[in-house]
């Protein structure tokens, strides 16, 4: 079974490989058992503008992350977040729908190969 919690800078220095973040960002760890197997997290670019990550095992692709990803939205909103954009890999089945579910627009920018989708104005 999978713990999904808030993450702290080690969570995220651990997942990404030493990367440290030295602006304002909110984020999720998914642990099973003492192994990080998955992170999410939103980190602001500029005032009022945010970037989403989401990497999750396909076999930890459930209904509950969708209930973790909704909080962490309504964190953003709080801090003041009107764009938030995440890329969208079309290859995971139901991606572009957990997007529209969300309420991100496609855009015609990429990043990574990735089309790039936004909430907010």
């Amino acid at each position: 079974m999978a713990d999904i919690r808030p993450a702290d800078d080690i969570d995220f220095a651990r997942f990404y490989g030493g990367v440290r973040v030295t602006g304002q960002w909110i984020g999720r760890a998914l642990w099973r058992r003492r192994l990080l197997a998955g992170f999410g997290c939103v980190i602001e670019t500029a005032e009022g503008e945010w970037m989403a990550f989401l990497e999750v095992p396909a076999e930890a692709r459930k209904p509950f992350i969708f209930r973790h990803i909704l909080k962490v939205m309504v964190e953003v909103k709080k801090r003041g977040a009107h764009t938030i954009k995440a890329t969208c890999d079309t290859s995971i089945p139901r991606a572009e729908a957990l997007m529209t579910k969300l309420g991100f627009k496609p855009t015609d920018e990429t990043l990574d190969g990735k089309a790039i989708w936004k909430w907010g104005s």
